[in-house]
């Protein structure tokens, strides 16, 4: 069996882990179009703003930088968390060690503020979007992760232009790289994160479903053996099949 390498491992992890925290659950009615057009939707559009908009990459950059933070302190509070009150200042404490730290330590508090984000993110979306829509996003988020990945040549550039991006500088530092969730040689974007928390606010078994969408994606990982490139997504949707059970 091929080993993984222990950074994307690392990434496969923080998917999981992102399935298991407990947030919003989502609702029973509300506006269906939002959780079955969000996911796959802000995949082509950060797709066409980095390969065609002037300036894509630098603006999504930026747009990580300033909006990760924000989303993170917000995801306590938006999912209805115990200790919700708790959220704004681990956010603020992540993102100093984001930016002022280096290293894996930076690192590491990036990915962690980026995983935070996209619980903010999942758990707005469960508020308005009913459970079904959103399973139906996720499973269309997976397809067209695919097809743009493995049959078209816009995700990899798209990606390493976004990933390189250099940040302004604020009192000797550059601002935190939160543009993509990078720890050592392996990097995931947003929705690869994001698609994890959407699952965990529709799992009715949420543990089996990230347990299952981890051991899913280190399976999935092995597959950089032969490609530089994976569609990150598709491991949700095992975790979304044992989250149903």
């Amino acid at each position: 069996m091929l080993a993984l390498a222990p950074s994307y491992a690392a990434l496969c992890i923080a998917q999981a882990a992102t399935v298991a925290v407990p947030v919003q659950r989502a609702r029973e009615r509300g506006l269906g179009a939002v959780g079955l057009l969000l996911p796959a939707g802000a995949l082509g559009l950060a797709v066409l703003a980095l390969r065609v908009v002037a300036g894509g990459p630098h603006a999504l950059a930026l747009l990580g930088a300033i909006g990760a933070p924000l989303l993170a302190a917000a995801a306590g509070p938006l999912g209805r968390h115990r200790f919700g009150w708790t959220w704004p200042p681990g956010a603020l404490a992540l993102w100093l060690v984001a930016w002022l730290a280096s290293g894996l330590v930076a690192q590491a508090a990036a990915l962690l503020l980026i995983a935070g984000a996209c619980l903010g993110l999942a758990a707005a979306v469960a508020l308005v979007a009913p459970g079904w829509s959103i399973e139906l996003g996720l499973v269309a988020l997976a397809v067209l992760d695919v097809v743009l990945v493995w049959g078209t040549p816009q995700v990899e550039p798209a990606s390493t232009a976004l990933h390189r991006v250099p940040l302004p500088v604020l009192a000797g530092h550059p601002l935190p790289p939160l543009q993509d969730a990078t720890f050592g040689s392996a990097t995931m974007g947003w929705l690869d994160l994001l698609a994890p928390a959407l699952l965990g606010v529709v799992a009715r078994a949420r543990l089996r479903a990230a347990v299952v969408t981890g051991i899913a994606a280190g399976a999935w990982g092995t597959l950089l053996a032969v490609t530089s490139t994976l569609p990150a997504t598709v491991p949700v949707i095992a975790g979304l099949v044992a989250g149903r059970l």
